[in-house]
């Protein structure tokens, strides 16, 4: 009787897949960039020794409402009058050069109508050849700030 070798089937060994897999994870992992979104930069004063004090109504207040409307000092403008803000700020800092300028923006108003003001405040700031003292309020300062205005 003659005996028959058995007859092995091809096979792909797998058992270092797992060890490869991880090994090619690890790797992705490693060379990937992750770009991070970047918004508008503001480049923030060098602190004051000797800071002026002004008073809040001294300060210039732009309020931005989700309607598309702005107001500035309790004078309302539309959103597409963001032109004014150029003219009405520039006649208040030439009086008062470090006079502050408030910029606060409901939080439901359009992302688009805050940079359009501010977009006018940088210009001004580009024609004046000197930085502007733009701030926007904490939650505290705007109830203030509310509050003064009724």
């Amino acid at each position: 009787m003659k005996i028959q070798p058995k007859k092995e089937e091809p096979e792909i060994p797998t058992a270092s897949m797992a060890d490869i897999a991880f090994l090619l994870i690890v790797f992705f992992m490693l060379t990937t960039v992750f770009s991070a979104n970047k918004g508008m930069e503001h480049i923030l004063p060098p602190p004051d020794e000797n800071p002026d004090q002004t008073e809040p109504d001294d300060a210039i207040y732009i309020r931005i409402f989700p309607s598309g409307q702005f107001t500035m000092d309790a004078t309302s403008y539309l959103i597409e009058d963001v032109e004014k803000v150029y003219d009405y700020v520039n006649a208040k800092v030439q009086v008062n050069a470090k006079k502050p300028i408030i910029v606060d923006a409901n939080p439901e108003a359009r992302y688009g109508d805050m940079v359009a003001v501010l977009d006018q405040l940088k210009i001004l700031s580009v024609d004046m050849k000197r930085e502007l003292a733009i701030t926007i309020p904490t939650p505290e300062e705007r109830a203030m700030y509310q509050r003064m205005q009724q």
